[in-house]
């Protein structure tokens, strides 16, 4: 149990300090907000100018994280089919790169989370092991990426290291604080993007996993006053929204 906890925290210690100031460019930002708005339409037209391709990681993540919300807010039959679409793009993007194995990690994590939505949980429940045995290869082989974006995929594997303790009848409640705690202090970070992701998780965790939705709400607040058109933000502050 030590060593997994020490797995964690080194794998996050590598590449983060206490106070981290490591900001995205603005035009990234700006995509962030437009998308955590619910402005889809604005978002996506500003992602596919030309000249925000040269953000390779920004924009494969982006991209996905932008039909994800589209689907998960309307759950309408046309946006997942665009969804599945970008799915399937974005498994196929720099498979040669340093990218290729957080790209993996992503993919799957995203497809995982999308069969859970389609209700077609054994698909869900195979690739929950693609997702584990993949979290494993990233925590293993760190790269050596620029801060901002290391402390976002920092982010995202603490949530995965969570639910898969979370989820399993081994699972360790100290390794799920560690987490926890590490979350929180992402949370407090004035880069936007990893500040606002590290918000969401937590909620959602404390919301849905660990039962002490008044938690959950905090961090829903502080997202709903960032993001004030967002209805979704705005419900799950209130508690007047719990499927999500």
């Amino acid at each position: 149990m030590k060593k997994i906890i020490f797995s964690i925290v080194l794998f996050v210690s590598l590449f983060h300090s206490v106070n981290s100031v490591a900001q995205t460019n603005t035009k990234v930002t700006q995509v962030f907000t437009l998308i955590y708005n619910t402005r889809f339409d604005e978002a996506e037209k500003l992602l596919e100018s030309a000249d925000f391709h040269t953000e390779s990681f920004y924009f494969q993540v982006l991209k996905l994280d932008l039909f994800w919300w589209k689907y998960s807010i309307s759950k309408s039959k046309a946006d997942e089919e665009k969804l599945n679409t970008v799915l399937n793009w974005f498994s196929e993007q720099d498979q040669n790169s340093k990218y290729s194995e957080t790209n993996k990690l992503i993919w799957l994590s995203y497809k995982m989370r999308f069969e859970v939505k389609r209700k077609n949980y054994l698909k869900a429940y195979l690739l929950k092991s693609e997702v584990e045995d993949q979290l494993e290869v990233v925590m293993k082989n760190p790269m050596n990426l620029p801060e901002s974006q290391q402390n976002l995929l920092s982010v995202f594997v603490l949530l995965l290291q969570y639910s898969h303790e979370a989820g399993s009848v081994f699972g360790k409640d100290s390794v799920k604080q560690v987490c926890l705690k590490e979350l929180q202090k992402f949370a407090s970070y004035t880069d936007l993007i990893v500040s606002s992701e590290a918000h969401y998780f937590l909620g959602r965790i404390y919301t849905k996993m660990e039962k002490e939705p008044q938690k959950g709400r905090i961090h829903f607040q502080v997202l709903s006053e960032r993001f004030p058109q967002n209805q979704l933000f705005a419900d799950l502050a209130t508690g007047k929204a719990t499927d999500f």
